[in-house]
């Protein structure tokens, strides 16, 4: 028995949900690496007040030195999962965007197509979208990313300044609080911009298609 050659909508839907599989996985190990560092919040875990003397070194605090360390690595790791969380969330709306925009536009790409970079707007899909559920949800999420890819360049630049002058910048902390939410923004405008691209495949037209019922 042949197997089954996979259609381009198969194939384009497949690419769009990786995407979106590996968003996901990075936002779980952000997550968990943001509780285990929280985990070991001096303000919120106090050390054990014991010592053993250890040759060469003299006095040890064992459980200071455990909560020092494993912040460190917490640290570290956070730092790295959350970059690898904005950086998936922000390729998969782009990503999920540009698959949607194709086929709004009539063409028929197999797979995900990066004819772009992360640095540009997402596209304003609201006239191809017409009446759809979720266009508006969608519009008012595409806002919300490129305010928040505005706050984390004005945090680069805050710190650039900050570094070179040696002191803290009050404006800095407000960017920073919009900043940090651009991973779950671009992420949720992925997942949005996914679901208006299974509505266009399963009903094989445009939102707006339905006014007339022509294409």
């Amino acid at each position: 028995m042949t197997k089954p050659t996979a259609t381009w909508f198969d194939t384009l839907a497949a690419s769009v949900q990786a995407l979106g599989a590996a968003s996901r996985e990075y936002r779980m190990a952000e997550r968990a690496a943001q509780h285990a560092l929280w985990n070991t919040d001096p303000t919120r875990v106090f050390p054990v007040v014991g010592a053993v003397s250890v040759p060469r070194r003299n006095v040890v605090r064992p459980h200071h030195d455990a909560l020092r360390q494993l912040r460190a690595l917490h640290t570290e790791m956070h730092e790295r999962t959350k970059t690898l969380y904005e950086n998936a969330a922000e390729t998969y709306a782009h990503g999920a965007a540009a698959a949607l925009h194709s086929v709004l536009l009539g063409e028929r790409p197999e797979y995900v197509e990066f004819n772009v970079r992360p640095t540009v707007p997402l596209p304003d899909l609201r006239a191809l979208l017409g009446e759809w559920a979720g266009s508006g949800r969608l519009a008012t999420l595409r806002e919300q990313v490129a305010e928040r890819k505005h706050a984390r360049a004005v945090v680069a630049d805050f710190e650039f300044f900050e570094d070179l002058a040696g002191c803290v910048i009050p404006e800095w902390s407000h960017a920073s609080d919009q900043a940090a939410g651009l991973a779950d923004s671009a992420h949720a405008y992925g997942e949005t911009a996914e679901s208006a691209l299974y509505f266009v495949l399963l009903t094989g037209r445009t939102p707006r298609d339905g006014e007339d019922g022509r294409r």
